[in-house]
């Protein structure tokens, strides 16, 4: 499958899972998630990273429901209380201990299932595609940052190598394991980071990178001028509804710029490309559709036509379900369904030549053979 399917593909998991409040619908995103992680491809250390950041959302998943217990919470189901200094009302409305409440329990898990939709959705990415093949499709206006971006990603499962590599070689010397074990591996694992990077940039500096020129400055203001045209645009949409005309107009008009400022850029340096990786009519079609319905999910969300939103905090009721709303999470499973195509559609190898001896030669008569000898 092509890069940019991949990449579009994360994008509708952001899009889908950060738009949504209703546990339905991301608990389809995940086992989405979950079946595309086991049907994808893996390069290189694409399986230490996916557990790597699987290991992460879960953490970062326990701790959210920790920090939401310690703090307190309200609501009309109370569960405990947990005692807590009183924090003077200037602090800014801080907390600690309090009433714990379902309805905060459940809001918070539903926080950490979203975060945990897009770890796992980078993790598929970063086993699927190699940082190089990443590097390849980055447009040529973005190539630094699409160098650091791939430098990146690379560190995380380098990391985890080189603390299994270290962790080895520590048993096979008989050396005590656990937690005190613990600085012997970070410490190795860090200096040989290091070291790693520092060859990384004695490389790139070998081959001049970071040495082109500046763009032209016009078109640098342009695409800076875009970041406060966004802004003022987000800010409109959600403060002043009666305005919301002017948001649009000032949302249109701050992706022109960043348009104008990535053409601009694009044509100011000249990039070649060894192996331009293919894109099939199917990957062009699912990327298009990938990226509609991504701007489908954030306007809909943003404008409240389509209802993805749920709050426990209503008396905790059961969240509601929409069919559309559904199909539009369970669209977030389609490369599962693309690289079963791509594995049915692969064609079979040719069957080995069957080597046939060369039929042999009529024997030679006697006498013939005689009179060649003893003419």
């Amino acid at each position: 499958m092509n890069t940019l399917a991949w990449v579009a593909w994360v994008g509708l998991v952001m899009a889908v899972a950060l738009s949504t409040t209703n546990p339905y619908y991301l608990g389809v995103i995940l086992l989405c998630i979950l079946l595309v992680a086991a049907l994808a491809p893996r390069t290189g250390n694409g399986v230490i990273g996916f557990r790597a950041l699987l290991v992460l959302g879960v953490g970062l998943f326990a701790i959210g429901l920790a920090i939401a217990v310690i703090n307190g919470n309200y609501g009309g189901h109370i569960l405990f209380t947990i005692p807590g200094p009183s924090i003077p009302s200037w602090l800014g409305g801080l907390r600690l201990g309090g009433p714990v409440s379902a309805e905060g329990l459940v809001a918070e898990a539903i926080r950490g299932l979203a975060i945990l939709c897009v770890l796992l959705a980078f993790g598929v990415f970063n086993g699927a595609v190699s940082p190089q093949r990443a590097l390849r499709t980055t447009p040529a206006a973005l190539f630094q940052a699409g160098l650091v971006v791939t430098v990146g990603l690379t560190l995380l499962p380098a990391s985890i190598e080189d603390v299994r590599r270290i962790g080895e070689m520590r048993a096979l010397r008989g050396a005590p394991g656990g937690i005190r074990a613990l600085p012997a591996l970070v410490v190795p694992a860090v200096i040989g980071g290091l070291e790693r990077s520092m060859r990384l940039a004695e490389a790139m500096e070998a081959r001049g990178y970071g040495t082109a020129e500046a763009g032209p400055r016009l078109p640098r203001l342009i695409g800076v001028a875009s970041a406060p045209l966004l802004l003022l645009a987000a800010a409109v949409w959600s403060y002043y509804p009666e305005a919301r005309p002017l948001a649009v107009a000032a949302t249109l008009l701050g992706v022109a710029y960043l348009a104008f400022w990535g053409w601009s850029a694009a044509n100011a340096r000249t990039t070649t490309t060894l192996n331009k990786e293919p894109l099939s009519t199917l990957d062009a079609i699912l990327i298009a559709l990938s990226l509609g319905g991504a701007i489908v999910t954030v306007a809909a969300s943003a404008g409240g036509w389509l209802d993805l939103s749920y709050s426990p905090f209503a008396g905790l009721p059961w969240p509601h379900f929409s069919p559309l709303a559904g199909i539009l999470a369970l669209a977030c499973g389609w490369p599962a369904a693309r690289l079963v195509f791509e594995s049915t559609t692969v064609q079979a190898p040719l069957p080995d030549p069957v080597h046939r001896a060369a039929p042999a030669s009529p024997p030679v008569p006697r006498d013939a053979t005689e009179k060649a000898l003893h003419p």
